[in-house]
């Protein structure tokens, strides 16, 4: 048996749509601003991290060029 409904037509208009009107948000300043404080958190975070990251690479870094230089 075959399955027909893999053949079936597709709409597909060529009209241009114009976007939909969005109604201005009251809470985008809050929003916005939640957003900033989430962004700034996440990049101390990272900051705080690439640094111990760094440091422990350049300790690790010395420690082995210690002993493959002896």
């Amino acid at each position: 048996m075959r399955n027909t409904e893999l053949f079936a037509p597709v709409l597909i208009t060529a009209a241009y749509h114009p976007p939909l009107a969005v109604a201005p948000d009251a809470d985008i300043d809050l929003r916005w601003a939640a957003w900033v404080a989430r962004g700034r958190a996440h990049d101390q975070r990272l900051r705080q991290r690439l640094m111990i990251t760094a440091g422990v690479l350049t300790i690790g870094a010395a420690i082995a060029y210690g002993f493959l230089r002896s």
